[in-house]
């Protein structure tokens, strides 16, 4: 019989990601200005593929740059796809695999930078990994976090006529026996009750911001204007309360 873990799950998906040697695209896009005049030691917990880790570990203004997840094939591609680039000869990026969502490997007060996004949403406990990031980030720390929204417009008018809301894939309803259910997201969040969830950690909320698909230049504006109501994802950039 098929055993039915979080991890096996993710092994089984992982080549859902895009190519990490195509540069930035979607999201990551968007995370990268928020990164603008930031240095130091950066970590991504949720790295997936690594398309946006190892872009940032192309820069020189990041020293030391780590990558978490839970699926070894992801972790595999990212180190390959690295190890292409001739810079891998005189850098490196360390990754690890998490242990039920913590890090024990590594020191409090590491890190200048975490960033962890479309992540939470999969783990079994929010609390513990944004209590996890909060330990090894430094005083004054920059954390990039993102997560779907639940209140986003189009969830909200599904669910006033009756229909599941789709935040973690395009599927319907009637497959996701094959794809997991919505995409194998464990908690939705509203834009409001993110902020909670982000105080109570130990971050402060410092800007919000959204991205998209449809609706080219004009709907960005809004998403990143609006993200509570307009946008699919909402993307946080928080400090760490000392």
């Amino acid at each position: 019989m098929e055993k039915n873990t979080l991890k096996e799950y993710y092994e089984k998906t992982s080549k859902r990601f895009w190519d990490p040697l195509e540069g930035l695209s979607a999201r990551d896009s968007v995370i990268d200005p928020l990164l603008k005049d930031i240095s130091g030691t950066i970590i991504e917990y949720g790295c997936g593929s690594g398309s946006l880790l190892i872009n940032l570990a192309k820069e020189e203004r990041f020293s030391s740059v780590t990558g978490v997840d839970i699926s070894e094939n992801l972790l595999d591609s990212v180190n390959k796809a690295w190890e292409k680039l001739d810079i891998s000869k005189e850098k490196s990026i360390d990754l690890f695999l998490p242990t039920n969502d913590t890090l024990p490997y590594i020191k409090d007060n590491t890190f200048d930078v975490v960033i962890c996004c479309a992540t939470i949403e999969h783990v079994i406990n929010p609390y513990t990994v944004l209590d996890e990031l909060y330990r090894i980030a430094k005083p004054g720390a920059t954390l990039i976090c993102s997560v779907p929204n639940y209140g986003y417009i189009k969830h909200s008018l599904r669910l006033l006529l009756g229909m599941q809301p789709r935040t973690g894939t395009d599927e319907p309803v009637e497959k996701w026996r094959e794809c997991g259910w919505d995409g194998m997201h464990l908690h939705t969040f509203t834009k409001s009750s993110f902020e909670i969830l982000l105080n109570d950690c130990g971050w402060k909320v410092e800007k919000w911001t959204g991205w998209g698909y449809k609706g080219g230049k004009i709907g960005n504006f809004f998403r990143k204007k609006f993200p509570g109501k307009l946008s699919g994802e909402i993307i946080t950039v928080c400090k760490k309360n000392n």
